[in-house]
């Protein structure tokens, strides 16, 4: 049995075993299981909610110091690097958050302009970009990072694997508990992406909604998401060279292109200044934003809808993240790993927030849209864009990067499932590739036709309770990647 549980057939059947239970118990109790979930979520935030908050702040300070000190100049590998800087950059940041920043482009700055936490001490306008910064700013990217720079460690440096029992238990040792670590992770990874592809999907259907006027029913958002899971499966058949990297620039390139564009539709100093004002506001109040102190304090109610949910989704995507950032690194150093996933990206998503929610801003002081126009995650930036001239080709763009950004979360998480069904291996074997695309696309097709929208919740709500688990295996990867460096340092 020991043996058994470790073994990548073994795992895949209990994986699928735990995905089965699931569905029979949302066919069957289907409201039931949606409200349990529900409760749950609610309690894990309300009892920890805290904790996440500390573990937040202290990871971009662990992941900070570590570029500074000496530890930043290790090599991660030998040899140049694999990939060029815009590939690398593209790459992670299509995994990481690039399908969310499609999503949440104009909605989360309005909200908070419109619905702003607290009293502000600054301009409504510097206020709600503060908030965006700091939900999709520095925290998010340093769970990743410190998850990438763990497995980059073990899998370069200590020519171990890709799996997180490896690095935290040894090779062949312990091996119940490194099939539970590797199966809850791989549960992990596999959730994860069901949740994203289930909110892209929507995205996708309104987007077609927006050129078709035509009105579909939830279970039809099946048929864009099976072009989306063939493209998806191809392009990880392919590889990470072959296929991911090349669709990963098509999406820098095009989200580049459409932020350049919605900044020519007003004053280029205008964004300037918002940018500068967000962001010297936003590091200003790191740490008080990061630990609900003081000026920045906001109620409980709040941290639990927004920060607490926010924390806890990006810590549950991180071994899936930090696996595919680890796969790209090889040949950066520590240093160049955290500009790359910490730093740059950080800075990439404040100017595109600072973009998309000044103009919105914009729109709504001037009077030519209602801020309850924007409200939706799904069309707001399709509706943003139709208030402007060239709309047609913009919105095309917003369609073509949301099929696109939606093909490399999938693509990606297909390749690090497949890592993880192949004892860990950096180019798993092409079969298990095509099994998990197909796989990704069964199970949320099913739960989108049998649960539409609240089973796609209920997936969400289960990846937070994960997130509790997952957080203390990652606090004991970093504890052991830090206790190593001192080792070393000793010697």
């Amino acid at each position: 049995m020991l043996k058994a549980i470790a073994s990548s057939p073994f795992l895949l059947r209990l994986t699928f075993g735990v995905l089965a239970l699931f569905l029979i118990l949302a066919l069957f109790f289907g409201d039931g299981l949606a409200e349990l979930l529900a409760k749950f979520t609610l309690t894990i935030l309300g009892y920890f909610g805290g904790y996440y908050l500390f573990l937040g702040f202290a990871s971009v300070v662990v992941l900070i110091m570590l570029a500074v000190l000496p530890t930043g100049k290790i090599k991660l590998g030998s040899g140049p690097p694999e990939f060029s800087w815009w590939s690398w950059l593209a790459m992670l940041y299509s995994t990481g958050m690039g399908g969310g920043l499609i999503l949440r482009a104009v909605q989360e700055p309005v909200y908070f302009f419109q619905d702003p936490p607290r009293a502000a001490d600054v301009d409504a306008k510097t206020f709600a970009l503060e908030y965006t910064f700091f939900h999709w700013g520095l925290t998010p990217w340093a769970f990743y990072g410190l998850m990438a720079l763990v497995v980059s460690f073990n899998l370069y440096i200590k020519k171990g694997s890709s799996l997180s029992s490896e690095s935290l238990l040894g090779r062949g040792r312990h091996r119940l508990w490194a099939g539970i670590i590797d199966l809850f992770i791989l549960l992990c990874t596999l959730f994860g992406v069901v949740a994203g592809v289930g909110l892209g999907s929507r995205q996708l259907m309104e987007a077609i909604r927006y050129w078709t006027g035509w009105d579909f029913l939830p279970a039809q958002v099946i048929i864009p998401l099976f072009f989306i899971c063939f493209l998806a499966t191809l392009s990880a058949f392919l590889g990470v060279r072959k296929g991911i990297r090349l669709i990963s620039n098509l999406n820098m390139a095009g989200a580049s292109l459409l932020m350049v564009f919605a900044w020519t539709l007003g004053s280029f100093w205008e964004i300037i200044e918002s940018l500068g004002l967000g962001l010297f506001t936003y590091l200003g109040d790191f740490v008080s934003l990061s630990l609900n102190l003081g000026k920045a304090q906001v109620g409980d109610q709040f941290l639990k809808d927004w920060t607490y949910f926010y924390w806890a989704f990006w810590l549950s995507w991180a071994p899936f993240t930090g696996v595919f950032i680890a796969r790209i690194s090889k040949g950066r150093t520590i240093r160049e790993l955290v500009s790359g996933a910490l730093l740059i990206p950080a800075l990439g998503t404040f100017l595109w927030f600072s973009v998309f929610g000044t103009r919105s801003f914009g729109l709504i002081e001037a009077g030519q849209v209602s801020p309850e126009a924007f409200s939706s995650i799904y069309s707001s930036i399709l509706i943003f864009f139709s208030h402007f001239s060239f709309s047609p080709i913009s919105n095309l763009v917003v369609t073509v990067l949301v099929a696109t950004f939606l093909i490399t979360s999938i693509d990606s998480a297909i390749f690090v499932l497949s890592i993880f069904s192949d004892q860990g291996k950096a180019e798993p074997n092409s079969r298990i590739r095509v099994f998990w695309g197909v796989s990704i696309f069964i199970f949320t097709a099913i739960l989108i036709w049998v649960g539409k929208e609240g089973l796609l919740e209920s997936v969400s709500n289960l990846l937070i309770l994960f997130a509790l688990p997952f957080s203390l295996i990652f606090i004991l990867l970093i504890g052991q990647f830090i206790r190593y460096q001192i080792n070393s340092t000793l010697r």
